[in-house]
């Protein structure tokens, strides 16, 4: 097992030394696994390309079925911890907004009904999160859909959905719709945008609701937290678009409001584990906290 890791690593991050650096092993200490893997499959895993290496045909095969063992083992431990309960350490990571409506009251419930129970949250941008999964450091994740998300699509990964926010547009007081009864996307194509930083999930998902409106949002700024976001536009500096758990309980003077007149730009948040693992109450306590919520 421990060999098939070292290979399903070098197969993510593409070089001895990356895999042994999320490995926390030597890059000598990776050879000599990969070596010995190849020894016992009797098929050559590794083709030397220059100063780097790549996987062979047979070193893919063994990565599919690698997988397929991984997942196998995670629904052996369910098993295990179905038959058997026993304390649990619960190790869940999500997104800020998600933690602060979702995350933080479902684990209070759960904690409520099992305080033996050990809990280990984090606040991790859903990025983050997936490739935590994948390496094992975390057990299940409340993430963002966005678009260019390949790790969600992997095959380690379970997804199920969670919960559907609505947006609304977030805008300074002397906007010219901010005394609108509504306000449509195609309304902000002048508008400077408020955005989260590239590469984030906040940020794709709003570019990819205004690419679906035929315009791609002018992004001068960058604000990845919400009260920073709502903080520049109270000052003028920009539009944004808010998911419903972005909107604070109370807005800041010199922001207003206004509700979309499009009906399909959606927030979805999705519960991810890794491949073959059930986390039932996890699950449930999690769902029940998003059912609470104003969708």
């Amino acid at each position: 097992m421990r060999q098939l890791r070292t290979l399903r690593a070098l197969a993510d991050h593409g070089t001895v030394v990356a895999a042994a650096e999320a490995l926390y092993l030597t890059p000598s200490a990776v050879s000599q696994q990969l070596a010995v893997l190849s020894k016992s499959t009797g098929c050559e895993l590794l083709e030397r390309r220059g100063r780097n290496v790549v996987l062979t045909d047979a070193a893919r095969v063994l990565v599919a079925h690698a997988d397929a063992v991984f997942a196998q083992l995670e629904r052996a431990q369910s098993d295990l911890r179905a038959l058997s309960p026993a304390p649990m350490t619960v190790r869940i990571a999500g997104f800020p907004t998600a933690v602060m409506a979702v995350v933080a009251p479902a684990m209070k419930a759960l904690r409520g009904r099992h305080p033996e129970w050990g809990f280990e949250i984090s606040d991790t941008e859903s990025e983050e999160s997936v490739a935590r999964l994948i390496e094992g450091s975390i057990d299940i994740a409340v993430v963002m859909a966005a678009p260019n998300r390949p790790l969600l699509g992997d095959p380690r990964i379970k997804i199920m959905p969670l919960l559907e926010e609505i947006y609304v547009a977030a805008l300074p007081e002397d906007h010219p719709f901010a005394g609108a009864g509504t306000v449509s996307l195609t309304d902000l194509v002048e508008d400077p945008f408020v955005l989260a930083a590239e590469g984030l999930s906040c940020h794709d998902q709003v570019s990819a609701i205004c690419a679906d409106a035929g315009f791609q949002p002018r992004g001068r700024h960058r604000a990845t937290d919400f009260s920073a976001a709502l903080a520049l536009i109270a000052n003028g500096f920009g539009v944004s678009l808010l998911p419903t758990l972005g909107v604070p309980a109370e807005v800041p003077e010199g922001v207003v409001l206004v509700p979309l007149k499009e009906d399909w730009p959606r927030r979805v948040s999705l519960i991810a584990m890794r491949a073959g693992a059930e986390h039932p109450e996890v699950v449930a306590a999690l769902s029940e906290a998003a059912a609470r919520l104003v969708r």
